[in-house]
């Protein structure tokens, strides 16, 4: 009888091991796929990293040419003033006999 019990214990205890040696198995694979996963996130975030990066760049050289435009639309308002007045200047200085006319 104790020979049998301890068959019946061996056989119980290997079906155990087989048991959780496949439960091991399965926790290792799911390691390995977690592992794999978090090194892909990570990959992502430093990609996302350098295009928000460039897209900054980006943004910012597009403003410079967007202001450019409006930079010389400026420049021509401020000459075309400056002109007015010179002319305007010019015209009553001469009216007034300030600047004599050739």
């Amino acid at each position: 009888m104790q020979e049998k019990e301890l068959i019946e214990r061996l056989v119980e205890a290997e079906q155990r091991s087989k048991s959780n040696t496949k439960r091991i198995d399965e926790v290792e694979a799911e390691v390995k796929e977690n592992r794999e996963l978090t090194v892909a996130v990570k990959e992502i975030a430093t990609e996302m990293k350098h295009l928000r990066e460039e897209q900054t760049d980006m943004n910012k050289r597009l403003k410079k040419i967007e202001e450019k435009p409006s930079k010389n639309w400026d420049n021509l308002k401020w000459i075309i003033v400056t002109r007015n007045c010179n002319y305007s200047f010019g015209f009553f200085s001469w009216k007034i006999g300030v600047v004599e006319r050739k």
